[in-house]
C-alpha cells in the first residue's frame, strides 16, 4: 500500500487504519514528520527505516528467513495491491489490484509502444503513490528492461539539472512542466528568429539530447505545446487515465496526435459511452472495486462508469466535462470546488463564493459580497480596504481547515465582485 505523501494527518491515520498496515517502511524525514503529525509512532507498524543501510539489510535477512519471500501461490484475481486516492471529496478511497490488472496492463502498454526497449532511459518525476509513475514509470521499466532514475525533488530548477544529467530518453509529466519546459527554451532562444535547426539544437540540450518519448499526463495541456515538440523531434503524446484503470485508459497512438483529443483506447479495454455522453470501462485491467467499500453508482451492469463527459470523432476520444464536482489544475492536482466553498458559508457579508481553475495554473475565488444586508458595511471601505477584509477571511477559512485542505491554501486568489 503505497502511502501518498499529500495526506494530511486525518487521512493518513484513516489509511493507516483502513488497510491494517502491520509493516511500514519509512525513507525520507517527511514520512517521519508526517507520523508525528498524525501523533502515530513507528513502533506501531514493525516500521524499517529504509534510507539506514543497517537496518534495511537486517530486514532482508529476515525475509529470507521466512516464508515472505516465497509465499504461497495464488490465482491471479487475489488481493494484490491497494492503491489510495487523495481522498479530495471525503475519506481516501483504497483501489485493489490483482495480478490480472497488473500484467494485462503491462502487456496493453507494450503493444501501445511497441519501439520503447532495453536501451530506452526514463527520468521518474512522478511519485510512487501516483498512478502513472507505478504502473508505467516503474513496471514499465523493470518490464522492458529500461534504466530507471529518480529525479531528486519535483522542483523544476532540479528537473532541468536532472535531465542534463541522466539524459532521459522517457519522460513522463504534468502538463505545468511541459509548458516551463517550452518556456525555457523560448527563453533561451528568440524562436520567432531563429532557424529550426538552432531551436532543436537548444530543445535537445535542455532535455538531456537523447528525449524521445514524452507523455503529458493528469489534466489539460495546449495543443501548441505538443506542437512544439513534435517539430523538435520529441514525440509527446497526450492521453487519459485513472487509478480505477491502472493508470492509461486512451492515448495518442505515434505520429496521430489530434489536437484536443486524449487519443485513442489502449488495447485490451473496451470503451463506451452512455446516454450522457460519460466515459465507461471494461476490460482485464479495470479494477474488480475498493478495498473494503463499495462507491453507489461505480460498477454497474460490468462497467465502471468515470463520471467523465466525452466526445468520440474520428476515432479518437475528446474529454468536454465532468459529471463529478471535481477538476485538475494544470500541475495535475484534483479539486473539490463545493468543499472549498462551504467553508465561506458562515460568514454574513458573504452571499456567494464560486471557485474556479479547471486546466487553469491558479484557482481563482469569485466573492459575491452580501450587499443586501451589509452595503453600509462596505459603503465605509475602499477597494484596498475591502481587499484587505475578504484577504482576511481567505486566511482564516485556510489556517482554520489546513488538516482537511493544507494543500490548498497556496492556490487560493480573489476576484471582487462588486454589485
Amino acid at each position: 500500500v503505497p502511502i501518498p505523501m499529500n495526506l494530511s494527518s486525518d487521512h493518513l491515520n484513516y489509511v493507516l487504519d483502513h488497510a491494517e498496515i502491520t509493516h511500514l517502511f519509512i525513507g525520507s524525514d517527511r514520512a517521519r514528520e508526517s507520523l508525528k503529525d498524525a501523533k502515530r509512532s513507528p513502533s506501531e507498524f514493525n516500521a524499517v527505516q529504509i534510507n539506514n543501510t543497517e537496518e534495511w539489510n537486517g530486514f532482508l535477512a529476515k525475509c529470507r528467513q521466512s516464508k515472505i519471500m516465497n509465499p504461497p501461490t495464488k490465482n491471479l484475481q487475489s488481493l494484490t495491491t491497494v492503491m489510495y486516492t487523495s481522498g479530495t471529496t471525503d475519506n481516501p478511497k483504497g483501489i485493489i489490484f490483482n495480478q490480472e490488472n497488473i500484467i494485462t496492463k503491462r502487456f496493453a502498454r507494450a503493444l501501445a509502444l511497441p519501439e520503447i526497449g532495453s536501451n530506452d532511459s526514463f527520468l521518474c518525476y512522478l511519485p510512487l503513490y501516483h498512478t502513472f509513475g507505478r504502473w508505467f514509470e516503474m513496471m514499465g521499466s523493470i518490464f522492458w528492461g529500461a534504466t530507471y532514475t529518480f529525479t531528486q525533488s519535483t522542483s523544476f530548477k532540479n528537473l532541468l539539472h536532472d535531465l542534463k544529467v541522466s539524459k532521459p530518453s522517457v519522460f513522463i509529466s504534468i502538463p505545468k512542466r511541459w509548458i516551463q519546459i517550452q518556456e525555457h527554451v523560448a527563453a533561451s532562444i528568440p524562436i520567432e528568429k531563429s532557424e529550426e535547426k538552432a531551436i532543436q539544437k537548444v530543445s535537445r540540450s535542455i532535455t538531456g539530447g537523447n528525449l524521445k518519448w514524452g507523455l503529458s499526463a493528469a489534466g489539460f495541456l495546449d495543443p501548441d505545446i505538443f506542437k512544439f515538440f513534435h517539430e523538435n523531434d520529441i514525440t509527446l503524446l497526450s492521453g487519459y487515465g485513472m487509478t480505477e484503470g491502472t493508470g492509461g485508459i486512451t492515448m495518442t497512438p505515434p505520429e496521430d496526435y489530434v489536437p484536443n483529443s486524449v487519443g485513442k483506447s489502449l488495447p485490451g479495454i473496451d470503451l463506451k459511452l452512455a446516454e450522457d455522453n460519460e466515459l465507461l470501462i471494461k476490460g482485464p485491467y479495470v479494477s474488480p472495486g475498493y478495498y473494503k467499500n463499495e462507491i453507489k453508482g461505480s460498477y454497474m451492469d460490468g462497467w465502471f462508469h468515470t463520471g467523465d463527459i466525452f466526445k468520440y470523432k474520428k476515432g479518437h476520444y475528446f474529454i468536454i466535462d465532468r459529471k463529478k464536482e471535481i477538476y485538475k489544475n494544470i500541475k495535475g492536482e484534483t479539486i473539490a470546488p463545493q468543499k472549498i466553498e462551504n467553508f465561506f458559508r458562515d460568514f454574513e457579508n458573504i452571499k456567494q463564493v464560486f471557485l474556479v481553475g479547471d486546466h487553469r495554473a491558479f484557482n481563482t475565488l469569485l466573492i459575491y459580497p452580501n450587499y443586501a444586508d451589509a452595503q453600509m458595511f462596505f459603503d465605509k471601505m475602499d477597494s484596498k480596504q475591502k481587499h484587505d477584509y475578504f484577504s482576511s477571511i481567505i486566511v482564516t477559512v485556510l489556517i482554520g481547515n489546513l488538516k482537511t485542505v493544507p494543500r490548498q491554501a497556496h492556490w487560493i486568489c480573489v476576484l471582487l465582485a462588486t454589485a
